[in-house]
């Protein structure tokens, strides 16, 4: 066996004939290989080109190995092209056959990293898959744009609500630090209301004593002057008299009014279910003398089943059917209807005193319930003035309102609510 250094000389020895020889010269034959040869060759040459340039523009491409592997066995292919050119008029067949072995070491090899790649290549995905998903991808963007969008704009308006509730948070601190200042004023109200309780209760005390006492002497002694044991008063002297004894009548009625109006007090453990029904019959009753006096008319329509006071309740309608019989027309008889019906406020009944008399001034409906307020003279109708203010303290007792409406001429109406309760055998 030769060794290396002997086989050099012979692979490159030029000394072999070239394959012109077998083309005999022929020009067209030596002319057709040679071109034909030389052509695949440049194309060959052309195909790693193209490869780098691919691979230098796209550096995400996969297997790259495998281009640079395909170019480098393109690169031989086209090595052993040219070198069969050479031959045509040299006999380098040496050199041309160490060539076409390096071109089968590196196309075996690349055959066989092929193989194993064809499974990894066909899980590519196709171009139209890759298109699909590039599809679903702008989708996905114009949807996440428009998600982005919205959510812009929910932040936008959640920021609008956030200063709107900072704004209402703002207002309700003002309303809560407000209300604590009206309460605190209402319980400094209170108690001065308490105060002046005690003070009407002192003084409810005093007139029953102290004030009643000198005047039922002073009625007594011109009882005792009027009848004359004491001696004869001439006529000027008995109109004196006379008037000092109606001026300590009316003070006592106006006492007597006062303590009243001042004892009107009551709590819902003195409520109890009643008959308005009931309450006006006995009111009738103990106006029975002033209404055969007078000649009236009741008319006493449905009426309900209240909660409250049946003192107070009774008093009240005593008082407003009484001013109905004071203040009727002369020529007249007087004819007052009492009626009943639910009132507009849940739980409440609203109840009615209508009167044909002598009415009043619209002006004055709402100074009528003021104490002491008389919208007529002393000599004309009698009364203290206190008894429409009576049966306003009563009924806001009772949580409710009363109000009055009238003509002139024409009549008077009452209205007030009270609490509404349920009859016998109803559930309240």
């Amino acid at each position: 066996m030769a060794d290396t250094g002997s086989l050099l000389p012979e692979w490159l020895d030029m000394t072999f004939m070239g394959h012109g020889h077998c083309y005999l010269w022929r020009s067209d034959l030596l002319a057709l290989h040679a071109i034909s040869d030389t052509l695949i060759a440049a194309a060959y040459f052309t195909i790693p080109l193209a490869l780098y340039v691919l691979l230098h523009k796209r550096k995400d491409i996969e297997f790259e190995w495998m281009f640079l592997l395909f170019a480098l066995f393109i690169f031989c292919c086209g090595v052993t092209h040219l070198m069969a050119v050479y031959n045509i008029w040299n006999g380098a067949y040496y050199l041309s056959g160490f060539l076409k072995a390096l071109t089968a070491v590196v196309s075996l090899i690349t055959a066989a990293l092929v193989w194993p790649l064809i499974p990894r290549a066909m899980a590519l995905p196709r171009p139209a898959q890759l298109q699909a998903v590039n599809m679903e991808l702008q989708s996905e963007i114009v949807n996440r744009n428009q998600i982005e969008q919205n959510l812009e704009k929910a932040r936008f308006a959640l920021e609008r609500q956030i200063e709107e509730l900072t704004l209402t948070k703002q207002r309700l601190e003002d309303e809560i630090e407000q209300r604590s200042r009206l309460e605190k004023q209402q319980r400094h109200q209170t108690r001065a209301l308490e105060r002046s309780n005690e003070d009407l209760e002192q003084f409810a005390f005093i007139a029953s004593h102290d004030l009643r006492e000198p005047l039922r002497k002073l009625m007594a002694f011109t009882q005792m002057l009027m009848t004359g044991k004491y001696g004869e008063l001439n006529e000027k002297g008995e109109q004196f008299v006379r008037y000092i004894r109606e001026a300590a009548e009316r003070m006592d009625a106006l006492l007597n009014s006062l303590l009243s109006y001042s004892r009107i007090s009551s709590s819902d453990e003195d409520h109890e279910e009643l008959s308005m029904h009931r309450i006006v019959e006995d009111a009738c009753r103990d106006l029975q003398l002033r209404i055969e006096e007078s000649r009236a008319t009741i008319k006493v329509g449905d009426l309900c089943w209240v909660r409250g006071d049946p003192a107070q309740l009774r008093q009240l309608m005593q008082n407003l059917i009484g001013n109905s019989l004071k203040y009727c027309s002369p020529d007249t008889p007087p004819v007052i209807e009492i009626a009943a019906q639910p009132s507009s406020l849940p739980g409440r009944c609203e109840v009615t005193v209508t009167d044909n008399g002598i009415g009043f001034d619209a002006a004055y409906k709402d100074q009528i319930f003021d104490v002491f307020k008389r919208l007529h003279g002393r000599g004309d109708y009698e009364g203290t003035g206190i008894g429409l203010a009576i049966c306003r303290k009563i009924v806001e007792r009772h949580g409710g309102s009363i109000l009055a409406d009238g003509e002139e001429g024409k009549g008077a109406c009452f209205r007030f609510d009270l609490p509404l309760a349920a009859g016998p055998g109803e559930s309240a």
